[in-house]
């Protein structure tokens, strides 16, 4: 049975949602966690199926399947909290794959370079005998972060960020950074209160932010995305900018990993 092991941030909840609508033969087991009820109501809404085991039970959980050549992906989702702290990343995600990798055909992390702590990844498992791969774009080069990932290659999200309001900073939302927007200001320490705008104005205004960038990757499990950027822009007074995102970077390391674990087991 090739099994692949998948760590990611709760940031790709909608990408991953979008893999598992996609590839229903897929054996799906989530790692039970605090990060899991967003995904899980997702999935639930689009009658993907999936398990839910405790990490410590990987071992017989993953070796009780009906059908033994079935392609099965354990899923372990990660706190948001861990995006603000780059050298505690680097470590839980280390952890994760040395505590279980020996379990698996392949591991792919849904992680971007974040603050380059991740940049060496592939070659620091190296000795794993097995293929580790972390997000990359259609050029092959690691993605920065999440919002990198929602775009299809890393210059056209460089394009986003020096287009055509060059000099004017761009805060931008996916639908997940939409939904969660508040949160992540806290723990980016911009505010130590989500509710206080009159801060958040201080420090947007201070850091040069003019323009809301609602990055479209053509997912629609936040039903909210379009109400909750157009909010924000005029909370903030900011000028609405659309830009085409895409799940190509996601998808295609997710059909890569697969097709090399299929082809060449351990």
């Amino acid at each position: 049975m090739p099994l692949l092991y998948l760590i990611s941030c709760r940031m790709f909840e909608d990408e991953l949602v979008h893999i598992f609508e996609e590839d229903k033969n897929a054996r799906l087991i989530l790692v039970d966690n605090e990060n899991t009820e967003g995904i899980e109501k997702k999935l639930t809404e689009v009658a993907v199926k999936y398990e839910k085991t405790g990490i410590f039970d990987l071992p017989s959980v993953i070796g009780s399947g009906d059908v033994t050549d079935q392609f099965t992906v354990v899923l372990n989702l990660l706190e948001f909290a861990l995006d603000a702290e780059p050298a505690l990343l680097k470590d839980k995600v280390y952890r994760s794959i040395e505590e279980n990798g020996e379990l698996f055909d392949g591991i792919l992390v849904f992680y971007g370079l974040c603050g380059n702590v991740l940049g060496s990844l592939e070659k620091d498992f190296d000795h794993l005998g097995i293929p580790v791969r972390i997000l990359k774009d259609a050029h092959g080069e690691i993605v920065d972060d999440c919002i990198c990932a929602a775009f299809e290659s890393r210059n056209a999200y460089v394009e986003a960020v020096m287009g055509e309001k060059r000099g004017e900073g761009t805060y931008f939302l996916t639908p997940m950074q939409a939904a969660n927007w508040r949160e992540m200001l806290v723990l980016a320490k911009l505010t130590p209160d989500p509710d206080d705008t009159e801060m958040m104005k201080m420090v947007f205004d201070y850091s040069g932010y003019k323009c809301v960038g609602k990055v479209d990757t053509g997912l629609c499990y936040e039903k909210e995305f379009d109400n909750i950027v157009d909010d924000f822009a005029s909370l903030f007074d900011f000028e609405k900018i659309i830009f085409k995102g895409s799940t190509k970077t996601t998808d295609k390391s997710y059909r890569s990993i697969k097709e090399e674990i299929i082809e060449y087991p351990k």
